[in-house]
């Protein structure tokens, strides 16, 4: 430690010198200028007493700042090399967790729409005009790209959702070190563990928006520090990409970087044009998207797909009760309510809990907010929570957990840099608590999916839990290419079995598609003599209500598209409610 005389002098012909301390210098001696303040050295300490200082002094001085100066400098170096580590080690671990759930589909998701959407963009449909579904168009050709690249396999889907997930989890990774002091993988094992069920691992629109929509903010947050323009207009971009996926994600995720940009330029650290480069960049994708479904002659179809109707139909099907599906779809499956197996109970309670915080998220935030002080966060944190519920409100069209875990990476990360702030022992013991479950959440994933067994398809080997011999039927009976239909919805037999659907609808329910849609597909059916079609009965007898709780179940005497497949195709094969039926021969012979 230096003495104080020494102190002075060091400090004095640094200023006279212009020497460099180094950060860790000046920090260190802080205390001692402190006590040298409170002591009030008296103030006979003049010019008088500098200019007594002999030239071995100063040369000792500046020495010593030179040696400091250099150590400064090798330990700059090394953070940012430990740094590179760091992320190496994260990408190499995420990279090899996520492997074996690349290899395991879901029939029954978004998935199958999306996959399908996809290959009918390769083989020059328009999404719209040739095909309509709620979701964005974003998707639909991002996965179209890979299909173009790689080819209309299932390792093409699986590349695609490989770098998706991958990224988003490096994105997550990037934005809890800024904030957070400890605690850097936590936000990352919760969403990959919450993530796990109705949507992924599959590609879907949800996956993806959040993919780009965390770029777009990563974005921003290198900007503050490297003040490259470059950077806020990527951020545009990528929020322009995140509004061609999923609409209103984009579009809440813009209006919350402006508004932060906006605050930053009111105190002065950020320019004014700053907020130009933000909106040009998004309003540049969204230019080049309108231009190009012009130019198809698909706009006006655009515009109903994803604006007129969503308003009409989407919003009525789907009111369901906040957090929906977190004890139905969870709890329920992993307890066994029999003698023996009450551990059960205790396993659920751990496991649920990541999906607990999820759902009170919105309301734990802004409590540790307050508490913490809401007035002394950094520009950071407030980007965080404003994009954060930006996210959040995209997500709230549908309550149910799954939406939820989708709007939740920012406000996650959010949670866990709060109580990481926190002095109270109860704030590190819940994160110890939620760490626990969130890993063995993880863990129970990883071991689902890898007692899932091989399944040779045409579109290459995937995952499933038990045969299907829905797909095995399609394989040994439909040709390649052949048109079926898939009804209501399962549209991942499409892609799996390399069949077409010569409909515009990959989802077809009553109280979600119009008396004419069905009346369309019936049609579509008689006129092209559709041979095979995939009734799935379940859906309107035991999922309807599942999924659309608070719809009205439809009357059988309204029934529109079951009357018709009775009367015009014969009963091949019924596997436990999911009924393969071959039109009729007179029919088939007409064609």
């Amino acid at each position: 430690m230096l003495g104080d005389e020494y102190l002075i002098l060091f400090l004095t012909a640094a200023a006279q010198k212009q020497l460099v301390v180094p950060v860790e210098v000046s920090m260190g001696a802080r205390k001692n200028i402190l006590q040298l303040c409170n002591r009030k050295i008296s103030a006979s300490w003049t010019e008088n007493a500098a200019e007594k200082m002999t030239s071995e002094a100063l040369e000792e001085i500046e020495m010593k700042d030179s040696e400091l100066q250099t150590t400064a400098e090798v330990h700059a170096r090394q953070i940012p090399a430990r740094r590179y580590v760091d992320y190496l080690i994260f990408t190499f671990c995420a990279g090899l967790y996520l492997l074996p759930f690349m290899r395991f589909v879901l029939l029954n998701c978004n998935e199958g729409s999306l996959v399908e959407g996809a290959v009918r963009i390769v083989h020059g449909q328009v999404f719209a005009r040739d095909f309509l579904e709620v979701m964005g168009p974003g998707t639909f050709y991002w996965l179209a790209g890979f299909f173009k690249i790689f080819g209309v396999t299932f390792l093409a889907a699986r590349i695609c959702l490989f770098i998706v997930s991958l990224g988003t989890g490096l994105s997550m990774y990037f934005l809890t070190r800024r904030i957070c002091a400890k605690y850097w993988t936590l936000p990352c094992i919760v969403l990959a563990g919450t993530y796990f069920g109705m949507q992924w691992p599959g590609i879907s629109h949800h996956v993806d928006s959040n993919f780009f929509a965390l770029l777009s903010v990563a974005c921003i947050v290198v900007w503050q520090e490297k003040r490259w323009s470059a950077l806020l207009l990527a951020a545009g971009v990528m929020a322009g990409f995140t509004m061609c996926i999923l609409q209103p994600k984009g579009m809440l995720l813009l209006f919350a970087l402006l508004l932060w940009l906006w605050m930053q330029t009111r105190r002065h650290t950020a320019p004014v044009s700053s907020l130009g480069i933000v909106a040009g960049g998004y309003l540049v994708v969204v230019a080049i998207v309108l231009v190009y479904f012009w130019s198809r002659a698909a706009l006006g179809s655009l515009i109903y797909a994803n604006v007129v109707w969503p308003a009409q139909s989407y919003s009525v099907v789907n009111k369901v009760p906040y957090a929906l599906g977190l004890f139905s779809q969870y709890w329920k499956h992993w307890t066994i309510a029999q003698s023996g197996y009450r551990w059960t109970m205790g396993m659920a309670s751990v496991l649920i809990a990541p999906f607990m915080l999820v759902a009170a998220l919105p309301a734990i935030v802004p409590i540790l907010w307050i508490r913490q002080g809401w007035k002394k966060v950094s520009p950071e944190v407030v980007l965080y929570l404003l994009c954060g519920y930006a996210l959040w409100l995209s997500e709230i069209h549908r309550k149910d957990i799954y939406h939820l875990v989708f709007g939740s990476p920012l406000l996650l990360i959010l949670c866990i840099y709060f109580l990481g702030e926190s002095r109270r022992k109860a704030a590190d013991l819940v994160l110890q608590i939620l760490s626990i479950a969130a890993f063995l959440l993880a863990i129970v994933n990883l071991f689902q999916v890898v007692t899932a067994h091989s399944v040779k398809t045409r579109v290459g080997s995937v995952a499933m839990y038990k045969d299907d011999p829905v797909l095995e039927f399609l394989d040994s009976r439909a040709n390649p290419g052949e048109e079926i239909f898939v009804y209501p919805f399962a549209p991942m037999y499409y892609f799996l079995s390399s069949t077409t659907n010569p409909t515009r609808y990959s989802l077809l329910e009553y109280n979600y598609n119009k008396a004419a849609e069905f009346q369309e597909v019936i049609q579509v059916l008689d006129r092209r003599r559709v041979r095979y079609v995939i009734w799935d009965t379940n859906f309107e007898a035991k999922m309807a209500a599942v999924v659309f709780p608070e719809c009205p179940p439809m009357p059988s005497s309204r029934y529109l598209m079951e009357p018709y497949l009775e009367s015009h195709y014969n009963l091949v094969k019924d596997v436990d409610g999911v009924r393969i039926v071959e039109r009729k021969r007179e029919d088939h012979a007409n064609r």
